[in-house]
């Protein structure tokens, strides 16, 4: 996973150069470089998962309960295939089951505790409200740090 994330980053990286932060306002050197600040990712990346899981209790609230998905993946036969080999004069041939792998998942129904959701969204509600001071917070400090510096130093920092 990291290594996927380096790859990432290097690539996404390769697409801007020092040539262009030069080119940049202080003002946009400092947002290039503060969105991709860690601190700042891991944050926003928290807020969206606390986001989500308002977003599933509500929807659970309206419905009244939870589907709980069972995901399994399972061999589907899609036909036959001839396989045949020549053993001196004679070709011998022979029938073989075909197979894809697909994903089938079964939906359930789970009753839920209405208070528990609800007190659940109150908090994680409470927690975006406290995770967004935070980004704002670092991506204050990062911005404020990255604005007074020349495009090359910005430009390592990206």
């Amino acid at each position: 996973m990291r290594i996927a994330i380096l790859l990432a980053a290097f690539t996404l990286a390769g697409c801007t150069t020092v040539d262009d932060f030069r080119k940049m306002s202080a003002q946009d050197r400092a947002t290039r470089v503060c969105d991709r600040e860690p601190t700042v990712r891991s944050l926003r990346a928290s807020r969206q998962s606390y986001l989500a899981g308002i977003q599933s209790a509500q929807e659970a609230l309206g419905r009244g309960y939870r589907i709980h998905k069972q995901c399994q993946m399972v061999d589907v036969p899609t036909g036959k295939q001839s396989i045949c080999e020549k053993r001196g004069e004679q070709t011998i041939c022979k029938e073989a089951s075909t197979t894809r792998k697909e994903e089938r998942c079964k939906e359930t129904p789970v009753a839920i505790q209405a208070d528990n959701e609800r007190r659940n969204v109150a908090e994680w509600s409470a927690a975006v409200a406290g995770l967004d001071n935070q980004i704002r917070g670092s991506y204050d400090l990062c911005y404020d740090r990255v604005f007074h510096m020349t495009p090359e130093q910005a430009f390592k920092l990206y």
